[in-house]
């Protein structure tokens, strides 16, 4: 393991520093659609080149690790296939648990979700006859007639596994429908949910990342709450929240639960980390200052970064949910107000 620094006369590490692997979501954290997220790049490659293990961990099924692997480089990211793991993969080990391998598989997604099954011994189809299993991925291509020929399947007694359940992901144009969108039409269809889930935020994705890059105090990063922060959490990883993705600053106030760090991006990894501290009138960030003004039912974040503001706040939201309950902020009940 990567000694953390623990001398007071050192300089405060850089917040990778103190784990001795990052594994990184992918759509909204290290790109957007095809270009890079600005910084990406000089953050991974500096944490590659410290000796620290990284992996790429997607829900994002459509497309194989080499073809990821090779977007990555494309965008100056050192990667190699063998450190991509994909829902495709996480999903085709869950349908070994219920279908023999040589039986025809309906696809529907792209040719991630094709690759993963043959690799598996399974037989690929996107013609339904004899299929006896549907394994649902997001694909650009999905039609109503992919959904429907699932249906039907599906109602006559086949084995049902979807990838993932994002219900969006986002793109250099903005935030489109993903794959749990149309995992729901499928279920509106059908009448029950899959058979089982490969992608985050279920266990046996981050079971396979650790497996691939193995790592005793892992660092999971993230652009959304209910699969990757939702993932860390449950395999008792460390998490950071980046906000190049599908979060905003409104989404860390609504949460049900919480990142262990917050940053712009990923550019963050590679600083110290300032943390939020409890002080007199509430909690400070650097320069900012949030408190609670009880008489318009909100907190107020002033002073510094947007940053600085938003730990701070998240910082007294979570201080004051003994006192006011989580539901208080989920719901609305209590405003934020990063004076923006």
């Amino acid at each position: 393991m990567i000694n953390v620094r623990t001398d007071p006369n050192i300089a405060e590490p850089k917040l990778f520093e103190k784990f001795d692997a990052v594994y990184f979501d992918l759509d909204g954290v290290l790109y957007r659609g095809l270009d890079a997220v600005e910084g990406a790049a000089q953050a991974v490659m500096e944490i590659v080149h410290s000796g620290r293990g990284v992996a790429y961990v997607t829900n994002n099924a459509s497309r194989t690790p080499d073809e990821v692997a090779a977007h990555l480089l494309e965008l100056g990211i050192p990667a190699s296939a063998a450190a991509v793991v994909t829902s495709s993969q996480v999903a085709v080990e869950i349908l070994q648990q219920h279908v023999a391998r040589g039986e025809r598989v309906f696809v529907v997604g792209g040719q991630g979700v094709d690759e993963a099954l043959r690799v598996a011994g399974f037989i690929p189809s996107r013609d339904p006859r004899d299929c006896v299993a549907v394994v649902q991925g997001f694909g650009p291509l999905v039609s109503w007639r992919d959904l429907a020929q699932a249906s039907y399947l599906i109602e006559s007694g086949a084995i049902w596994i979807a990838t993932n359940l994002d219900s969006t992901f986002p793109t250099a144009s903005g935030i489109a429908p993903g794959n749990g969108s149309l995992v729901d039409a499928v279920r509106n269809a059908v009448g029950r949910p899959p058979d089982g889930v490969g992608g985050k935020p279920d266990r046996a994705m981050m079971d396979r990342t650790i497996a691939v890059v193995p790592g005793v105090r892992p660092l999971l990063v993230g652009d959304r709450y209910d699969t990757d922060i939702a993932a860390g959490i449950a395999a008792g990883i460390p998490t950071m929240l980046v906000l190049t993705g599908v979060s905003a600053p409104g989404d860390v106030w609504r949460s049900d639960i919480r990142a262990d760090y917050v940053c712009e991006n990923v550019a963050g990894l590679v600083a110290p980390y300032l943390p939020a501290m409890a002080s007199a009138a509430g909690y400070t960030c650097g320069r900012a200052t949030a408190t609670f003004v009880a008489a318009e039912t909100c907190v107020r974040s002033r002073g510094g970064t947007r940053l600085e503001r938003l730990r701070a706040a998240d910082s007294l939201k979570w201080s004051l949910i003994e006192h006011v309950g989580l539901d208080s902020f989920v719901h609305g009940r209590i405003a934020l107000d990063l004076g923006e």
